[in-house]
């Protein structure tokens, strides 16, 4: 073995330096390792030690020896004599009896003390390390967190693109340039005011806003204004209605219309009848409201006040009570009197029996008359009509062709009580025209002027010469977008033109 002449710090025979002075080592002293016979464990850390060392080579600390004797314990009366003593002159006393190596002991005790320091300080370094190392760790991850959420905050992808434009719904109101008109004797009471009158129509027109969307299920270009005229009874009922005006006559949703205006209530008054006129907007687009609105003031404007109205309904005249029925109501009835006992019913002898009358059968309504004569051909399955008080029949719906729809109206005149006839029947073949007539139009319009179209029905047949196979495919394309018809047979010739294009 081998210490440090400075330090007394002991080293393997391999070393040659100290480690903490830097001093050559010298040769142990025999007396130093005596007693040593094999390798110690550190009481510290557990590490191994050779014979003859003092202080632990992994941890500094001072390895205990067999030889080294207990220390000495003090009576009491020693101990009371040095209580206010240090802790370095109790230490002292109790290794009195060996004075001769006290001092070293000291400083092996300072060294152990100092590697225990540099241990412990070591250990909280380290531990301090690993708190900054963490910290720092966590803090990078909550900001990359952080610029993470920013990021996708603020990228273009994830920022709200602009909805596409919402299809326009149809929309049924009161015309803004045409104020609501009521006429009458009690046009000025409360109950029939402008505003009063205005909130029935808003009240009801939900039911108008069904029957205008089923008008367009037929057709989804359907545009309509219309001038109502309401007659509107004392207790609040409605006892006639007609359409006075229209700028896009539809004989089927003018009767829808009629048919649930007729259905509204108005407050009740005392006063007399009155005449309330609407003017209502039918609109696919509610910006095409203006539009509509300026041709209905241009009919409106050519309108003669005895002029008939395009589509009229009545209902059976409110009779106003007598006084004597009045009178006659339980209200005013006087109290029935008592009831008394009525005496004992003779018997009489049987009347002879008379044989009866048969009633009369009720004469048939001219409506009536009317559905009879329509239903006995089955080409007028689907006309329809009404009848004003006058007798005068319109007729509306649809048949096949022009010859039907002048059937049609013979029929109806050579009826019993029919003064005149209003024919508004179309035909499917003046339908089919008209769509065939906005094909070719867009056709044309696309270059395609040489291509024919002939539609049946919902089914379409292209005939015609083109230069490419593309612009046959697009006459299809074109045909099926301006119509509601599928083209059943594409007999197009395709003819590529000259060098020139010719």
């Amino acid at each position: 073995m081998k210490k440090c002449p400075s330090c007394n710090r002991t080293y393997p025979d391999t070393e040659t330096f100290c480690e903490t002075d830097g001093v050559a080592l010298i040769k142990a002293d025999p007396a130093f390792v005596e007693g040593e016979s094999g390798p110690r464990e550190c009481p510290v850390c557990g590490g191994r030690a050779e014979p003859g060392e003092v202080i632990c080579n992994f941890c500094g600390a001072r390895l205990i020896t067999e030889s080294t004797p207990p220390p000495t314990i003090p009576s009491s009366a020693s101990q009371r004599a040095q209580a206010p003593t240090s802790t370095s002159g109790s230490r002292s006393g109790q290794f009195s009896g060996r004075i001769t190596s006290q001092m070293p002991q000291q400083e092996d005790g300072e060294e152990e003390e100092e590697g225990r320091s540099r241990f412990t300080t070591i250990g909280y370094a380290a531990a301090a390390l690993i708190a900054l190392i963490g910290g720092a760790a966590l803090a990078l991850h909550l900001s990359s967190r952080q610029a993470a959420k920013q990021a996708a905050v603020a990228s273009p992808s994830s920022a709200v693109s602009p909805s596409p434009a919402a299809p326009a719904s149809p929309a049924v109101a009161l015309a803004h340039t045409i104020s609501v008109q009521v006429t009458g004797e009690s046009a000025s009471a409360p109950e029939r005011s402008a505003d009063a009158v205005r909130k029935v129509f808003e009240d009801g027109k939900g039911t108008l806003l069904d029957a205008y969307r089923r008008a367009l299920a037929g057709d989804p270009t359907v545009n309509d204004g219309m001038i109502v005229r309401v007659r509107v009874m004392p207790d609040g009922s409605v006892g006639a209605a007609a359409v006075r005006t229209s700028t896009a006559p539809n004989p089927s949703l003018d009767a829808e219309v009629i048919r649930d205006i007729s259905g509204w209530s108005f407050m009740p008054l005392s006063g007399s009848q009155v005449e309330v006129d609407y003017p209502i907007v039918f609109a696919h687009d509610p910006a095409e409201q203006a539009s509509i609105e300026s041709a209905l003031s241009t009919r409106l404007a050519g309108l003669g006040p005895n002029e008939a109205p395009e589509y009229g309904a009545s209902m059976a005249p409110t009779v106003a009570p007598t006084p004597a029925a009045v009178a006659a109501t339980p209200e005013s009835a006087p109290s029935p009197p008592p009831v008394v006992e009525a005496a004992p019913e003779r018997r009489r002898a049987p009347r002879p029996r008379v044989a009866s009358v048969p009633k009369p059968a009720p004469t048939p309504t001219l409506r009536q008359r009317v559905t009879e004569a329509l239903r006995a051909n089955r080409n007028f399955g689907r006309v329809q009509f009404y009848t004003d008080p006058g007798g005068t029949v319109v007729l509306f719906g649809k048949v096949f062709d022009d010859k039907a729809k002048e059937s049609a109206e013979r029929t109806v005149r050579r009826v019993a009580g029919v003064t005149g006839v209003m024919n508004n029947l179309t035909t499917d073949t003046g339908t089919w025209a008209l769509q065939q007539s906005q094909v070719q139009a867009q056709l044309a319009n696309a270059g395609l002027d040489k291509v024919t179209v002939k539609i049946i029905g919902r089914d379409a047949f292209l005939s015609g010469e083109v230069k490419t196979d593309a612009e046959k495919d697009r006459a299809v394309t074109i045909t099926q977008a301006a119509a509601p018809v599928i083209v059943r047979e594409n007999l197009i010739l395709v003819k590529p033109g000259g060098v020139f294009g010719f």
